[in-house]
C-alpha cells in the first residue's frame, strides 16, 4: 500500500502541472500516467472506492465512451470455418 500512496505523491504535482497548462491528455500522456489505451469510461467511476477520486478528471481526458447499443451492427448468424 505504502507504493501506491508514494506513486501517488509522485503523480499529483505532474497532473496538477498538466491542468495548470491546460494541456489536452495525449494518448502517450495518458500511458504514463497509467491509464490503458482501451480505458472505458465506466472504470472513471469506480476509482471514488479507492479513494482516487483526485484521478477522476484525468481518467476522464483518456477515457473512451462505451459504443452505444444503436450503433452496434447485429447478425443472424456466422460460419467459422477452421483451416490448417
Amino acid at each position: 500500500m505504502a507504493a501506491i500512496e508514494v506513486y501517488l505523491l509522485w503523480l499529483l504535482p505532474l497532473l496538477q502541472t498538466m491542468s495548470t497548462y491546460g494541456a489536452e491528455l495525449s494518448s502517450e500522456a495518458c500511458r504514463e500516467l497509467g491509464f490503458s489505451s482501451n480505458l472505458l469510461c465506466s472504470s472513471c467511476d469506480l476509482l471514488g472506492q479507492f479513494s482516487l477520486n483526485q484521478l477522476d478528471p484525468y481518467c476522464r481526458q483518456c477515457c473512451q465512451e462505451e459504443a452505444q447499443l444503436e450503433t452496434k451492427k447485429r447478425y443472424a448468424g456466422a460460419v467459422l470455418e477452421v483451416c490448417g
